[in-house]
């Protein structure tokens, strides 16, 4: 009787970057005012503003989607308000 056995590689993910979370939706209300703050001086005409709880090289930051000027947008800042980054929202 032979028997045979099949060795594979399991990954865990597809995902490349294994240090990543998922951004989980926030309320405003748990939104830093200093993030609030500087997100509206920043984007005074933006709408529809959704926020989430997100990371930047292992820091915690929030993120912001909204609408600006037709287009779909996303920007993030740190803890304290300080501008991080920005770009189009697919």
């Amino acid at each position: 009787m032979a028997v045979s056995f099949s060795v594979f590689a399991v990954t865990p993910s597809c995902n490349n970057n294994k240090n990543a979370k998922e951004d989980k939706e926030l309320s405003a209300s748990d939104v830093p005012t200093s993030v609030k703050d500087a997100f509206n001086s920043k984007y005074s005409s933006a709408t529809d503003v959704k926020w989430e709880d997100a990371h930047e090289n292992a820091q915690q930051t929030y993120k912001a989607k909204f609408m600006l000027n037709g287009k779909k947008m996303k920007a993030e800042f740190d803890e304290n308000g300080a501008f991080i980054k920005e770009g189009e929202d697919s």
